[in-house]
């Protein structure tokens, strides 16, 4: 079996990275947001695969954990994305609709990226608290 450490870290990593990929493509809205869910639910899964004592607590704070990771990760990623997007023709829409570099500081993008980081890390948490029942009834009978 994995470490704990090892489990939370890669499932983190990969949430974190999907999400950025996916939510720096236009018009997603919010469907990036299923890659915190799947790194919490699938760190939840891998640290609770064997029986332990605490083992569906051990499960949360992989979770919990796994939804830090994904949101630090989330926090650089798209303050950087957000900020190459602004600062270069890559998106001439907003340089057509009127708005200047200086109206979009870098203070709104730390607050965009933040919320995002946030909610990741809420999401992932929430992802593998979802899977609290499966394992629980899977432990109630498999001491049955």
């Amino acid at each position: 079996m994995r470490s704990f450490r090892r489990i939370v870290f890669e499932t983190g990593v990969v949430g974190g990275l999907l999400f950025v990929i996916h939510a720096s493509f236009p018009y997603v809205y919010s469907w990036p947001m299923i890659w915190p869910a799947l790194a919490g639910a699938t760190a939840f899964w891998l640290a609770t695969r064997e029986p332990a004592p605490h083992r569906l607590a051990t499960g949360l704070a992989a979770a919990l954990v796994t939804g830090l990771i994904t949101g630090a990760i989330a926090f650089v990623g798209l303050s950087t994305v957000i900020y190459v997007v602004l600062h270069t023709d890559i998106a001439p829409a907003i340089r057509q609709s009127g708005a200047s570099r200086g109206l979009i500081a870098s203070a709104s993008i730390i607050a965009i990226a933040a919320s995002f980081a946030a909610i990741d890390l809420i999401v992932a948490f929430l992802g593998g608290a979802l899977l609290l029942p499966v394992r629980y009834f899977q432990t109630r009978h498999a001491h049955a």
